[in-house]
Parts: structure tokens; sequence; C-alpha cells
């Protein structure tokens, strides 16, 4: 989970978590289920050779 990986506190793993949704970036909570990843994998290379 997003928490133990970046040992966050859940309250910022979930302000996190619903901007990265408001932001596309992945998918409205399903019940348990994680979440859907809406953007590629690539997509932060792509961003950050755009602004070069």
């Amino acid at each position: 989970t997003l928490q133990r990986r970046l040992r966050l506190g859940y309250g910022r793993a979930a302000r996190i978590l619903d901007m990265m949704q408001r932001e596309g970036i992945i998918g409205p909570p399903d019940g348990p289920r994680p979440r859907e990843v809406l953007k590629r994998p690539d997509w932060l290379e792509e961003i950050d050779h755009q602004l070069r």
C-alpha cells in the first residue's frame, strides 16, 4: 500500500490518493479491490520530456 511503501500516515496517504484520482491518474475506489491505474507507465517520462 501507499502508506507502507512511503511510510505515510493514513491522512496523508488518503490526500495523495484523492489528488491522484482528481488528476485522472487512478480510478475511484471499488470496495476492497485495488484502484485501477488510468495512466500508462511511461506517462511521467513523457511529461518530463515535454517540460524540457
